[in-house]
């Protein structure tokens, strides 16, 4: 996955801030029942942010991925 998202950011023309440097997969879904969407489906971004707290700074911790090269 990180290969395709690179991928893309490049042939967007992304700078290097734009480009995703550690991505996590999860399985939970983004709903208005467990509050991570408004009823018209919009992300609420500080209950999320809160939600992903621990998530988010473990990626902060971690070395940034690097794309793996096409054989």
């Amino acid at each position: 996955m990180l290969n395709d998202f690179i991928r893309l950011a490049d042939e967007n023309m992304l700078n290097g801030l734009e480009k995703p440097k550690q991505i996590t997969l999860l399985t939970e879904s983004f709903t208005p029942d467990n509050g991570l969407l408004t009823p018209t489906m919009k992300l609420k971004r500080a209950f999320a942010k809160e939600h992903f707290k621990e998530k988010i700074a473990s990626m902060y911790e971690m070395d940034p991925m690097r794309p793996k090269k096409k054989k």
